[in-house]
């Protein structure tokens, strides 16, 4: 059977790509490529042909399943020309894999692989192994194929065992607690990684505490990025301990992770005694605008750090942190990123205010803990200013005014009256224990009586957000034009 047979004939496979039966001149590895198709009885790919004739092969979305991936991977074998194998978002899964592993044993030439959302799993990650031998990748994208958490201690040998890599993506997968504590294991003792991603990976509590001890003593990696984790309190004292001894950190990123203003603080103070950390992401955690201004006094306080970013996106500030911000500029070179800032006399002084006026501001509440993928003991100490472990009716109307959610005063009224079930003037975590159980029944109930064409209360949410934000920038042009008058 042959399948090239003159150029610019195409046709179209079971996947729905065009492919092109081309054969004018092809180069050796399109021969070989050629060859494999025929023999494995698959119509060859007009873009796998094409791209290996680069030194770049990009073929993300490509509908590649074993087959076709197995005649890519005789393609390349002898192949010296091509450093970049990019095949994310293919369905090959583990028996494919198995292919590029075995050609991997003899290719040479390429350094990058990006094998993500591939469907790896299990069988997949125990093949990682099989790369040890390979010493020519220095970067491995590995996000997304469902690596799990009884898979960690094949993910931990890797990178422990492995001397070449340079970057490595474990991004979006569920490696949790038992993964942090191989791969905190694994990353105490390796001295050739650079870059580690782990972002979105459910690390918390022993896991959280491993990989900051493996920080601790590593001294190769210069970027870790662990946003959309569990940090909070517990990984944030390890992970200050550790900022206190590292010395080739440069990029840190604690991006929602639950941190609140204590665990900020314990982050900041091995941060002060660090010399080569320059950016630090710490954004859509529950700090507050007083928090945030005084824990980046320490900034101000002590001039020895080498930060040079400080990342705290989507938390809302206050003119006091502005002005804190401006003399620490003076004083250092430093870009600060911060979210919204909150003028409660822009709220007060227009002629047409918005609050939220709704019959269960709870969910409000609620909602804006599983926005920002708190507990409901993170909640509680974001919002608890004077750490009574309570909150009282002004330190709630404050702390949801200070991340844009204006409530009125009947809805307070009848927030307070749903939580504060013992009627002491104060909402204790029992109470909100008992709150946010009810509000799971209730909100089950509503999305089964609904379906999925009621908009969600959030997305309510953020629209009044951005009518409050759009009506404080007409009222502070207004006063500016009256200045100027």
């Amino acid at each position: 059977m042959v399948y090239f047979i003159s150029a610019y004939q195409s046709v179209t496979c079971d996947h729905g790509c065009s492919i092109e039966v081309y054969d004018e001149n092809p180069t050796p590895c399109q021969t070989v490529y050629q060859r494999a198709c025929e023999k494995l009885q698959v119509v060859p790919s007009r873009q796998v042909f094409q791209n290996l004739s680069l030194t770049e092969v990009i073929l993300p979305r490509c509908g590649l399943g074993v087959k076709e991936l197995k005649a890519l991977a005789i393609a390349l074998v002898h192949n010296n020309s091509v450093h970049t194998l990019d095949l994310h978002c293919n369905s090959f899964g583990s028996l494919g894999f198995a292919y590029l592993v075995e050609m991997l044993q003899e290719n040479r030439s390429i350094i990058d692989l990006n094998v993500s959302e591939c469907k790896l799993g299990r069988q997949g990650v125990q093949m990682l192994n099989g790369l040890q031998g390979n010493t020519s990748i220095v970067r491995l994208n590995l996000s997304d194929n469902g690596f799990m958490e009884s898979d960690a201690c094949y993910v931990g040998d890797f990178i422990q065992k492995n001397k070449n890599l340079r970057e490595l993506n474990l991004s979006y997968n569920s490696l949790r607690e038992l993964g942090g504590v191989f791969v905190g294991g694994a990353i105490a003792v390796n001295t050739a990684l650079k870059s580690l991603d782990l972002s979105w990976n459910h690390l918390r509590l022993k896991g959280a505490a491993a990989i900051s001890h493996g920080l601790m003593t590593n001294r190769s990696l210069t970027r870790l990025l662990l946003s959309w984790n569990g940090f909070a309190l517990e990984g944030s004292i390890e992970m200050g301990r550790a900022l206190a001894k590292n010395n080739t950190l440069i990029e840190l990123d604690l991006t929602s992770n639950r941190i609140n203003v204590p665990a900020f603080r314990k982050i900041m103070q091995g941060l002060m005694k660090n010399k080569t950390l320059r950016i630090l992401k710490i954004g859509t955690n529950p700090l507050s605008s007083d928090g945030a201004t005084s824990v980046t006094r320490s900034l101000l306080d002590k001039n020895n750090s080498a930060l040079a970013e400080l990342d705290l996106s989507e938390v809302a500030v206050d003119s006091s942190f502005l002005e804190l911000v401006e003399r620490v500029k003076k004083t250092r070179k430093i870009v600060v990123k911060y979210g919204v800032e909150i003028r409660t006399d822009d709220l007060t002084r227009i002629d047409r205010p918005i609050v939220i006026d709704m019959d269960d501001p709870t969910t409000v509440l609620f909602e804006y803990m599983r926005q920002k993928n708190l507990r409901l003991i993170d909640l509680l100490h974001s919002l608890d200013k004077d750490n009574s472990e309570t909150l009282s009716r002004e330190e709630l109307r404050k702390g949801l005014l200070s991340v844009q959610i204006p409530l009125s005063t009947r809805s307070m009224d009848l927030m307070m009256n749903r939580l504060d079930l013992n009627k002491d003037g104060h909402i204790d975590f029992e109470e909100l224990t008992v709150g946010l159980r009810d509000y799971i029944r209730r909100t089950t109930k509503w999305r089964q009586q609904r379906g999925l064409t009621a908009e969600p209360i959030i997305g309510r949410l953020e629209n009044l957000r951005e009518r409050i934000r759009l009506r404080r920038d007409a009222s502070r042009a207004t006063r500016i034009a009256s200045t100027e008058l």
